[in-house]
């Protein structure tokens, strides 16, 4: 299967472009298909302008039974490459899909993740490059049936009947790939309402609680009540920068006038994705190695939010502020990033006074193990050098987050454990924040609290029963989730309602009452607090209610 790499930090990239694009392909069917920037629009359909992952969408959980007929061509496959249709979507592996490769074609049902589900039929024939193939993928009731060129080549039936609702997905991933005369011809429709409460109690049965549930972690085992995400690398917009104004809405909460009413969140993640020089702190980019983060860009990053009158200091400042008004002398909890030392970077620097490769080419495994922990090392003792340099009055350093947010290699659990000690070892607490489903969201490795991402936020097609499925890990495996939510909810009342049901499902859930951590994008929160639009201006004020446990809105 293709590995799909999704980072909160490839989202933000990627969300900035999102849904650029609509089309009605089909005039007798009249839906409208939303397409992602891989994909650009032709006379009759999308072509994948570059090798990637994405997305072409229709569709919501009011569509029930539906034909889908398109032309199919690959221009270019990397030995990965494939295309998905997937069908019944509640969210982007939870759903059926005919998958489309070299080798033939697979129909599955995926149970939140690209590797985890039920292959349900499959059908062997080689697929080339510049052909031309015309699909007919027919989805009723629990049962399929796929046409290849107008021949039954497959048909199938879900005992589980999971998914009987949702929208279609075309999915691009790593070939060139044009799609044409798509026609999608909508049989049964359902109130989508009704499909939305009927999924609800249908996940229950089908993804019961375990046995033994981990109860949600409080404040006093973590360390805060509500820690916000604050995103310091660097921006071409200047969006990494942070000043006392920026930093007042989230350390206080503000009334409309802008007095301060009361504090706000308790900590604050500060966080990078990348440097000015192209590379990157959390993974490398389109498998490039030269977009490793070397020693030149974690220095600028250290210098960063160093700074003398922003980032740290401007936190420090608001909190003062805050204390003075309210006449406290609270911390704010500070939690600082690390960076991954990536496998791919083979010439980081030098680090007292050795010169640093974390790639076992020409050293073996050990020894780069060895020199990804003294990167770290180093990167710890530098925080702390300058942490005590800058004798902040109004914050307490309480830890370290890692970067990357998924775990998936023997090497890299060895590490993140080594880190874990040696990090308590100096009385400071780790964490970290996994995609939704990603490898190694189960295991442990020493973190004092993960928190979960449902990714709910960032795709219309996810249904709210993904709290549900995010609920049952949480409890599995004794995590926390993380709050999600995004630019798009400054223009969008759709946005608006699902970051909503964020606070909704903590209230039906019972997460509001535990530690939480908040992504936001960067800075829309802080917007929020100005508008004058009461819509808007209300997911501050919501937002504030639910971090004192009075948020009083369910789900149902």
């Amino acid at each position: 299967m293709v590995r799909v790499f999704c980072t909160k930090a490839m989202r933000k990239i990627l969300l900035m472009l999102i849904f650029v694009g609509v089309i009605v392909m089909s005039a007798g069917a009249n839906f409208s298909w939303r397409n992602d920037y891989i994909w650009q629009k032709t006379e009759a359909g999308f072509r994948s302008r570059q090798m990637g992952f994405g997305n072409v969408s229709t569709g919501n959980l009011s569509f029930a039974d539906y034909t889908l007929e398109m032309d199919i061509e690959f221009k270019e496959f990397t030995q990965w490459g494939n295309m998905r249709v997937m069908v019944r979507q509640n969210g982007l592996f939870d759903s059926y899909s005919l998958n489309i490769d070299q080798n033939g074609l697979s129909l599955w049902r995926y149970d939140g993740r690209w590797d985890i589900g039920q292959s349900l039929a499959t059908y062997h024939q080689r697929i080339g490059i510049n052909e031309k193939n015309h699909l007919r993928l027919v989805v009723k009731g629990n049962s399929f049936q796929v046409d290849w060129n107008g021949k039954k080549v497959m048909s199938a039936t879900d005992k589980l009947d999971k998914y009987p609702y949702g929208g279609a997905l075309l999915r691009t991933e790593m070939a060139i790939t044009e799609v044409s005369n798509i026609n999608l011809q909508l049989e049964r429709t359902v109130d989508e309402a009704k499909a939305l409460n009927e999924m609800w109690q249908r996940v229950q049965k089908s993804h019961p609680l375990p046995p033994n549930p981990k109860p949600f972690k409080t404040a006093e085992e973590v360390g805060f009540n509500d820690m916000m995400l604050i995103y310091t690398g660097y921006y071409d917009n200047g969006a990494g920068d942070w000043n006392y104004l920026d930093a007042l809405p989230l350390v206080a909460y503000l009334n409309q006038d802008f007095s301060i009413a009361d504090s706000l969140f308790d900590a604050f993640l500060l966080l990078g994705i990348g440097s000015p020089n192209n590379r990157y702190f959390d993974a490398i980019r389109g498998g490039n190695p030269q977009t490793a983060g070397n020693l030149e860009d974690w220095l600028w990053y250290l210098d960063h939010i160093f700074a003398e009158k922003t980032q740290l200091a401007a936190f420090d400042k608001a909190k003062a502020k805050v204390n003075e008004t309210l006449e406290k002398m609270a911390k704010a909890k500070v939690v600082i990033m690390i960076p991954n030392p990536l496998p791919a970077q083979q010439n980081f620097g030098e680090v007292e006074g050795e010169k640093l490769s974390f790639s076992s080419e020409g050293q073996g495994v050990e020894e780069a193990y060895k020199k990804r922990f003294k990167a770290v090392d180093w990167y710890v003792s530098e925080v702390e050098k300058r942490w005590h340099e800058a004798d902040y009055k109004n914050l307490e350093l309480l830890g370290f987050y890692w970067m990357t947010e998924d775990i998936g290699k023997p090497e890299e659990t060895r590490l993140v454990r080594k880190v874990a000690d040696y990090l308590h070892e100096r009385d400071y607490k780790f964490y970290w924040i996994p995609y939704n489903k990603a490898p190694g969201y189960q295991g442990d490795y020493g973190f004092d609290c993960v928190f979960l991402q449902p990714n709910y936020m960032f795709n219309e097609q996810v249904a709210v029963t993904r709290f549900w499925h995010t609920y049952v890990d949480a409890l599995t495996y004794g995590t926390n989730f993380e709050i999600e939510g995004e630019d798009s909810v400054m223009k969008d009342p759709m946005a608006r309602q699902r970051y909503l049901n964020y606070l909704r499902a903590g209230v039906t859930l019972g997460y509001m009452n535990s530690a939480k951590a908040y992504y936001f994008g960067s800075k829309t929160l802080v917007k929020c607090a100005l508008e004058d639009d009461p819509q808007i201006r209300g997911l501050y004020d919501q937002t504030y209610l639910f971090t004192r446990g009075k948020f009083a809105e369910k789900l149902w």
